[in-house]
This record gives C-alpha cells, structure tokens and sequence, in this order.
C-alpha cells in the first residue's frame, strides 16, 4: 500500500502538501515544557517552514499511559501564555466502547478559570486570551491531543 501511495505522490504536484511526520528541528516557545518521549509520541507538525503554502500551523501527538506526559517536576506540560490568533485544543479518547470517554484527566486553565476534563473535547480559544498551565494526568488509555490555529508559525 505504501509503494502505491509513493508512487502517486511521486507524480502529482500536490504531493509537497502531505505531511507524513514531526517537523525536524522543532524548536518551541519558552511555554512549552519538555515532554516525556517515552509517553509522548509527536505524529505530525505543520507550518509554513514545512509547507511554505501554509497559513496555519497543527500538530498532532499522542500521550500513552504510564509516567507523568512532562518531564519536569512540575507536573505542568503547558505555561501560562496568550496569542495573537485564536486557536484550537483538543483531546481525543481512545475508547472504542465510549468514544467520550477520554482515558484521562486534563487540567487546562483559560482566563484564569481551572477546568478538570475527563472526556473527548474540543476548546477555541480567543485572540488575547490567556490560557495554561495545563497538565495531563492519570492517563490509562492512549490520548490523542490536536492543536491548530490561524498562524504560520506557533509563537
């Protein structure tokens, strides 16, 4: 199947638009804690250093179960920040029986306010609008955790 997709991509001029990995190099804001790799696994990074055409960013990874996602004592993966742009979080279960079911528990903070999420979500946040420290605990299923915004690059 794999040489098949190859080779279409090896013909069509659309195939620079396919993005099959984490961007090499990824360098991240001061925000951004460093993650476990043995519980984080990066799937796919995209900006306009990896599609110039690009006119977003997103990215994609999974948290599996096991020791804490950060790396640092903390416990927090994610700091206090704001952006100019708005942007998307999201966390997706891995349960076939309760697609809902997240198989963890997420602490994300916007506008000051703590929330404790324990379900497949979704969350839009404003321009301006701080949001963070978030943290992702008690993980006993994989998770699968997407963001995007209207930016080409994540700053």
């Amino acid at each position: 199947m794999k040489e098949l997709l190859d080779e279409q991509l090896a013909k069509n001029k659309n195939a620079k638009y396919f993005v099959f990995g984490d961007k090499q190099n990824l360098s991240l804001p001061v925000w951004r804690k460093p993650l476990n790799p043995e519980i984080v696994r990066r799937m796919v990074y995209l900006d306009d250093e990896v599609v110039p055409e690009a006119e977003f960013y997103c990215a994609a990874m999974w948290f599996l179960p096991g020791k804490p996602a950060s790396t640092v004592g903390d416990k927090v993966d994610l700091e206090e920040h704001r952006h100019s742009f708005g942007e998307l979080i999201g966390f997706f279960g891995f349960n076939y029986e309760n697609i809902h079911d997240l198989g963890a528990e997420v602490e994300i903070w916007i506008d000051g306010i703590q929330y404790i999420i324990k379900e497949t979500f979704v969350a839009f946040v404003p321009p301006g609008v701080r949001h963070g420290p978030v943290s992702i605990r008690n993980i006993v299923q994989p998770v699968m955790h997407l963001n995007a915004a209207p930016a080409r690059k994540y700053v």
